[in-house]
């Protein structure tokens, strides 16, 4: 029940920034699409995000994102997929992000990014028959790039750090999730 409880919290709050943020500025939503990769214990883990943002001036923009991350290292000669009897652990990040370019409008604009949320980290063992969550604060900084090909498309080439405190998570030490990332992303004006 506190998942559930917490989950409503975090859908009201989004709820609630993106509509505050659309009465003080024009809404010029973009969707973003982002594919990263983390060290995780010597091994780069990919991770993924889904991001709904809005300009606040030529210069900033703020978006909510969702982002997956599996936590454990895939088996490299596995053909056959998911296992009933396999242990699983994966990170799901939510929350807010702000963008700050250098120059109004630049084919090739540095570009400095900060975020906060949440964490939820899923994980089970094959002996368990129900999985354990764990919940932690979320944040991170990157410095990187913004191109600007088109007037409604745009690429970001990122590369910062997180701090996302956890528990240990099968295997996976405390604290482990902090670390550095490089991600690109795309976006896309939905007008």
């Amino acid at each position: 029940m506190k998942i559930a409880q917490k989950c409503l919290v975090s859908l009201v709050l989004l709820v609630v920034t993106l509509s505050s943020v659309g009465a003080t500025v024009a809404w010029e939503p973009y969707f973003g699409f982002s594919k990263g990769k983390s060290k995780i214990e010597d091994d780069r883990i990919p991770f993924y995000e889904l991001s709904l943002g809005t300009p606040l001036s030529s210069r900033v923009s703020v978006e909510s994102f969702i982002m997956a991350q599996p936590l454990l290292k895939f088996s490299e000669n596995s053909n056959d997929g998911y296992t009933p009897d396999m242990d699983y652990a994966f990170a799901i990040i939510t929350g807010v992000k702000t963008s700050l370019t250098h120059f109004k409008d630049a084919t090739f604009n540095p570009m400095v990014q900060a975020s906060f949320g949440q964490m939820l980290i899923a994980s089970a063992e094959s002996t368990e028959n129900e999985p354990d969550f764990t919940w932690s604060f979320y944040s991170s900084i990157a410095t990187g790039f913004e191109l600007n090909l088109f007037e409604a498309f745009k690429i970001l080439l990122l590369s910062g750090y997180r701090f996302a405190p956890h528990e240990q998570v099968l295997g996976i030490e405390s604290n482990t999730l902090s670390t550095k990332f490089s991600s690109i992303s795309f976006r896309a004006t939905l007008d």
